[in-house]
């Protein structure tokens, strides 16, 4: 198991993971609807209103009054039935540009992706804010068990020296128990070297 320093230099790492994702979440899969409304709506050009969670770039008004009276215009596909499909000039609600199975072949992997719903937004929101307080607070209990923390430096400084002293005591145990491992060992090497002459004599 890894020393609390080293546990706690992981859990930094992972929360910088972790804000980084969030943001890159957030930035990606938001509804793109405008932060603030504009000062002064009249100084551009007039843009057909965005439909929310939909990923189609913005047209002059005029243009979508247009499609507008000819998507109305148009008779529906297949005889008019209820199963059958409108047909409309454009892209539909919430499809970029591109993304159709058409012609094209495949969705283009250079438009983004589509945004979430904000039902499923707002759950990761809190998915991810959850898993970033969780980080956090396991951040403060390795600080907190961190040893010395509540000491001050003169009493750490102390205890540095008390376990110096220990350790000091420590080393000088351990150069006894080895002198005498030694000197058991070469006992018994004299021991079987006795036992082994006694059992097949002198040669």
């Amino acid at each position: 198991m890894a020393d609390i320093l080293t546990q706690l230099q992981t859990c930094l790492d992972q929360l910088a993971t972790q804000f980084y994702a969030t943001i890159g979440y957030l930035t990606t899969y938001h509804d793109n609807s405008p932060a603030t409304p504009p000062d002064n709506p009249t100084a551009a050009p007039a843009l057909a209103k965005i439909q929310k969670n939909s990923t189609n770039p913005p047209i002059p008004a005029s243009a979508a009054a247009i499609l507008s009276t000819t998507s109305q215009a148009s008779p529906p596909a297949g005889g008019g039935g209820t199963g059958g499909a409108a047909t409309t000039p454009g892209p539909g609600p919430g499809t970029a540009p591109g993304t159709g199975t058409g012609e094209g072949g495949g969705v283009d992997p250079s438009l983004p992706p589509r945004p979430d719903s904000p039902r499923t937004f707002a759950a990761r929101q809190r998915e991810l804010a959850r898993d970033l307080v969780i980080k956090e607070q396991q951040i403060e209990y390795l600080i907190s068990v961190l040893p010395g923390i509540a000491s001050s430096e003169a009493e750490q400084e102390r205890r540095i020296r008390e376990l110096g002293v220990e350790l000091r005591g420590a080393e000088e145990v351990r150069d006894r128990k080895v002198k005498e491992l030694r000197a058991l060992r070469r006992r018994l090497e004299g021991v079987l070297g006795a036992v082994e002459k006694g059992i097949y004599g002198e040669r």
